[in-house]
């Protein structure tokens, strides 16, 4: 995306909004931190079975944004490789508190900056680009709209209306 991040909505909300622009009535709102519970109609993919931190990302997350109407069926490998590369992110700075910045390297003994280290970046580097695409972010749900399904109850009838849709031929 091009240009400075949008300010949140709830920030330009505080702030005011000296210049009249709409204000993002329909934003996803995430219920407050620590009040999701696990929520077992979400199951865990297979993917996750083998690391602990990542199904409690997965258990924390599937359900809050499922909630919000943030996330489809087309999304769950993001949110896979988001949990994955966060239990990884988690274990790097584990490791790293554990071993220290500084380590020791083979015979020599000599001094090299902890292996760990570019684990945790890089992993991290991957969270930060996954969380807006999920709409994680404050500035990424200031983008976004939650609108339900419309009134027959079908997700689709929205593209039922074809006044919009109107083709007067070739614009050549």
């Amino acid at each position: 995306m091009r240009g400075r991040k949008p300010t949140p909505t709830a920030v330009r909300a505080l702030q005011g909004n000296p210049g009249k622009r709409p204000l993002n009535d329909e934003e996803p709102q995430p219920p407050a931190f620590g009040t999701v519970a696990g929520d077992e109609a979400d199951p865990i993919p297979s993917e996750l079975q083998d690391s602990a931190t990542a199904v409690e990302e997965w258990r924390r997350l599937a359900p809050m944004l499922r909630r919000c109407r943030q996330i489809t069926e087309a999304d769950r490998g993001a949110l896979v490789a988001l949990c994955l590369e966060y239990a990884r992110y988690v274990e790097a700075t584990r490791k790293i508190s554990e071993l220290g910045m500084v380590v020791k390297a083979g015979k020599s003994g000599y001094p090299i900056p902890n292996p760990y280290l570019s684990i945790a970046r890089g992993a991290l580097a991957a969270c930060t680009r996954l969380w807006p695409e999920l709409g994680l972010t404050p500035s990424s749900r200031s983008r976004v709209k939650t609108t339900g399904p419309g009134p027959s109850g079908d997700e689709f009838s929205e593209f039922d209306d074809d006044t919009d849709l109107a083709f007067d031929g070739p614009t050549h």
